[in-house]
Order: C-alpha cells, then structure tokens, then sequence
C-alpha cells in the first residue's frame, strides 16, 4: 500500500476538477480562497505524476503472461457522480454551504485513504487517458490492479513496471 502521503496526494488529485469549479465559481467574489483551492488540487495532480512516473525510469520491467483481466474504468463514474450530486444541488454562498462540502470532502478523504479500493478510482488518471484493470498474471494466484494507456487482452504478454512502494500499482 502506498504511504499515506502518496495516498493523500492521490486523494487530492482526485478532486482536482472540484477544485477547479470551486475556483471558478469563487473566482470574482474571493479571490484567495479560489486560487488556494486551485493550488491545492495542482499540488495533488503534481504529486501524483510524480508517484506515478518518477520512478518508472529507475525500475526494471518484468514480462508477464495475462490469465485474466477485468477493465475497471466505470469505477470512475460513480466516483465522479459522489462528489457532482451533492455539489449541484445547493449553492455555495454561504458559510454554512461552503462548511458542508468541507465536510463532505473531508469525510470521502478519510474513507479515500483509508481504503485500498479507492486509491485506484481516480478521474485524472482518465483525463489522462489510462484505463484501469484488475489483471492475473501466470503462475501467481494473486489479482493486481494495472493502469495503461492501451487496450489489454487476455493471454496478452506485456511488460510491467512495479513498484515497490505501489505494493499492487503496476503500469504498462
């Protein structure tokens, strides 16, 4: 499992296109708390680059067999739809709003980080173009989770790069 920086970096990244609404909505009326929520997003959306690709040129890349593999991009959806639904149903202008989709973010990154499953489902990794499998490779019982930029297949042979750090985060 990620430490719990990475964790948190990929939780904000997450919300990256959050951050941007909320920048854009609060842009004329509170300029600071636009731009501090704009720099947080890009701090988790560097971050996250940086976890995802600033290794990959230091690892050796393993050929392996797929036996198995189940394409997880619809995760993202309903991840999306958690966060969309309660922003879009009240305005934002007043503390009182603003506290309560604090809270609402504060309690999904709680739930984010603490949560192996949800590491993986992250929107900006699709605006990025990679796509999300749980893979089975030959000779090893255990499923992995993969994001790639191309289409898999089953019986496929490719190249992984893993990471020890991502414990079970694996890019092609």
């Amino acid at each position: 499992m990620p430490t719990f920086f990475v964790r948190c970096m990929l939780f904000v990244s997450s919300y990256f296109p959050l951050a941007l609404i909320i920048c854009f909505l609060f842009v004329g009326q509170q300029l600071i708390l636009a731009l501090v929520t704009v720099g947080v997003g890009l701090i988790g959306v560097i971050g996250t680059y940086v976890y995802c690709f600033g290794n990959v040129a230091k690892m050796e890349p393993i050929q392996v067999k797929l036996t198995g593999q189940q394409e997880k991009d619809g995760d993202v959806m309903g991840y999306i739809a958690s966060y969309i639904v309660p922003f879009v149903t009240f305005p934002l202008n007043g503390w009182q709003q603003i506290a309560t989709l604090l809270v609402f973010i504060g309690v999904l990154g709680i739930i984010y980080i603490n949560s192996n499953s949800m590491i993986r489902i992250n929107p900006m990794l699709s605006v990025a173009r990679f796509h999300l499998y749980n893979i089975t490779v030959e000779n090893d019982p255990d499923t992995y989770s993969l994001f790639t930029r191309r289409r898999i297949k089953r019986g496929e042979t490719c190249l992984l790069y893993t990471s020890d750090a991502a414990d079970d985060l694996t890019r092609v």
